[in-house]
């Protein structure tokens, strides 16, 4: 049997997901790897292919955001090497120069919006891809969360269901229970009767698909130029909706989110009209009280 060279960045990105590496992240390493050559040792990567790399998912309009996603992949892969000398005797890291990024998207759907994506979708016979977008509109997960979910995953609470994702598909590496609308519950309740207690619950849908069917949508609907009306826009399209509510506190969206970090929830904050109102309220009350006081003395 032929031995595997371990310094193969295919070797090391085979024991990184093999040790519980969140799929999407994995994903992006295995393209990343595609785009510097499949037989490319850990060693052997220089400044020269971090620069060609970036160079690349710049020409392909990728955003800084998203740059960095991949950049971080190739980092991780690197710095596994690199803490253990005696095996790969990787003495330098290449420089990786990280893009600025913006607070984050602030994109939302629409309602119209959102109609006109089922309008077109079901014209196109895709059901099946629209059911899986409007999910991730009504928990926020991400779509490798969505797609990770197994049967075994879902809980039935006297009628209200319940996802359950455990540290090993969530991006933050901790568990979170999401809870599920009326929409998202009929989607998934049809889908449980087909499947077997280990099985994945959109086994169904492609993650590649589900992007190239997105980029079709947005060509559909004219907004080619619209950079931010990526997949990701539905789980802010769900925060967006329930801080406009006015009915969700910040750290509870934060929460069903699954947001590590005060500064990705604080994000939110200026979408509460609501509460905002309620604050002036109170200094109202506080004005009207104190004015009474002032004219009874």
């Amino acid at each position: 049997m032929q031995q595997r060279n371990v310094k193969l960045l295919t070797e090391i990105h085979r024991k990184l997901t093999l040790k519980g590496w969140e799929k999407l992240q994995s994903k992006r390493a295995e393209k990343v790897i595609d785009m510097l050559g499949r037989g490319m040792l850990v060693t052997e990567v220089s400044d020269v292919h971090v620069q060609n790399l970036v160079d690349t998912l710049e020409d392909r309009g990728y955003a800084s955001a998203t740059i960095n996603r991949y950049l971080s992949a190739i980092s991780k892969m690197l710095r596994y090497a690199n803490q253990r000398q005696s095996i790969y005797h990787l003495d330098r890291m290449p420089h990786i120069e990280w893009h600025k990024e913006t607070n984050g998207r602030e994109r939302y759907l629409e309602p119209l919006e959102e109609q006109e994506i089922i309008r077109i979708l079901t014209e196109w016979n895709m059901v099946n891809y629209l059911e899986l977008y409007l999910f991730l509109m009504d928990t926020g997960m991400r779509l490798g969360e969505a797609l990770s979910i197994k049967k075994l995953m879902v809980h039935n609470n006297n009628g209200h269901y319940v996802v359950n994702l455990p540290a090993s598909v969530t991006k933050n590496g901790e568990p979170r229970g999401v809870p599920l609308t009326q929409r998202a519950k009929s989607i998934v309740v049809r889908l449980l009767d087909k499947a077997e207690r280990n099985d994945l619950l959109f086994k169904h849908l492609k993650y590649w698909t589900a992007e190239n069917t997105w980029r079709r949508l947005r060509k559909a609907m004219n907004l080619e130029d619209d950079k931010e009306f990526v997949i990701h826009c539905l789980r802010h399209t769900c925060a967006t909706r329930l801080a406009q509510s006015g009915k969700v506190e910040l750290h509870m969206i934060g929460q069903m989110l699954g947001h590590k970090s005060w500064k990705m929830i604080k994000r939110y904050s200026h979408l509460i009209p609501n509460n905002l109102r309620g604050a002036i309220n109170v200094l109202n009350e506080v004005n009207t009280l104190n004015n009474s006081l002032s004219s009874n003395e």
